[in-house]
C-alpha cells in the first residue's frame, strides 16, 4: 500500500496516474492523515467494483453500530427490549405516538 500527498493530484498528476498504474492503489493522504484511497479501475468493471465498495461501507456501518451499542451496554439485550428500543426510534422518526 503507497500513500501519496494530496498536493501530488494537483502537482504531478502525471506522476500520480504513473503511480496508479504501476501499483492498482493509492492512499490520498492530507497532512499525513488518510483521506481517500484511489483504485484503477479495469475495464468493464466499474459497476461490480462499485457495489463491492457499498457492501464493504455497509460492513462498517454495521460493525461500528454493534461497537456504539457495545459500548452503551444494549449487546445483551432481551429480544422483547430490543423490540422496544426499535419501536422507540421508530417512533421518533416518524412522529408517531405508538409502536409500529
Amino acid at each position: 500500500m503507497e500513500f501519496v500527498p494530496y498536493r501530488l493530484l494537483c502537482n504531478q498528476p502525471k506522476e500520480l496516474r504513473r503511480k496508479l498504474e504501476e501499483k492498482g492503489e493509492l492512499v490520498v493522504t492530507v497532512d499525513g492523515e488518510p483521506m481517500a484511497i484511489m483504485l484503477s479501475v479495469p475495464k468493464g468493471s466499474l459497476e461490480d467494483l462499485m457495489l463491492l465498495l457499498s457492501q464493504v461501507r455497509t460492513h462498517l456501518a454495521v460493525d461500528a453500530m454493534r461497537e456504539d451499542a457495545r459500548q452503551q451496554g444494549l449487546d445483551h439485550l432481551a429480544p422483547d427490549e430490543i423490540d422496544e428500543v426499535v419501536g422507540v426510534g421508530r417512533r421518533e422518526r416518524w412522529g408517531q405516538g405508538k409502536a409500529i
